[in-house]
């Protein structure tokens, strides 16, 4: 992770964020976030990061807590064999593309699975299954999840961690 950069990683249900991880650690939550506060909550963590070493936070921690572990090539090809295509072609798309927005994955990922009714509530779906699964793994994000404003508009954006973005282009090449 660069100086000054923060990686937010939301869980979203609904309308709330359930659950919420700022670089890598999980941050227990009092009470579930409305997305329509979430933005301004992005800021003040990113306001935090200028006073506050959260890399520095990622040592061994209470409560049994782990610091995520980098991926190898092997391990990433065998968990990227258990995904689903759509999960697949998600991160496929995200490795060519770098940072898309939610509305351009929905239309490229219904195209790509050829199923017209692919929409927002699908595409959650694939990104829990694959949070879900780095985290039991104890593995590095291989994306974050990015809300902000646009034109008045709360948007999505997911963005694909630099670090494995050549590896997972590939292994990812001609699948889809």
């Amino acid at each position: 992770m660069a100086s000054g950069e923060v990686e937010v990683s939301p869980t979203i249900r609904g309308d709330k964020v359930v659950r919420l991880v700022v670089c890598g650690v999980e941050w227990p939550l009092r009470a579930e976030i409305p997305l329509s506060e979430f933005a301004r909550i992005v800021e003040s963590i990113k306001l935090l990061a200028k006073y506050v070493d959260f890399t520095g936070m990622l040592g061994p921690r209470a409560g049994g807590g782990r610091v995520p572990a980098p991926w190898t090539e092997e391990e990433l090809e065998a968990f990227l064999a258990e995904r689903t295509a759509g999960q697949r072609a998600f991160l496929e798309l995200l490795a060519r593309k770098g940072r898309v927005a939610r509305d351009e994955v929905v239309r490229e990922l219904r195209e790509a699975l050829a199923d017209p009714s692919f929409g927002s509530r699908d595409l959650a779906g694939l990104i829990a299954g694959i949070s879900m699964r780095i985290g039991n793994l104890g593995k590095e994000p291989l994306f974050r999840v990015e809300r902000r404003r646009v034109g008045g508009r709360l948007m999505g954006f997911y963005e694909v961690s630099s670090k494995y973005r050549e590896l997972l282009l590939k292994l990812l090449s001609g699948e889809s």
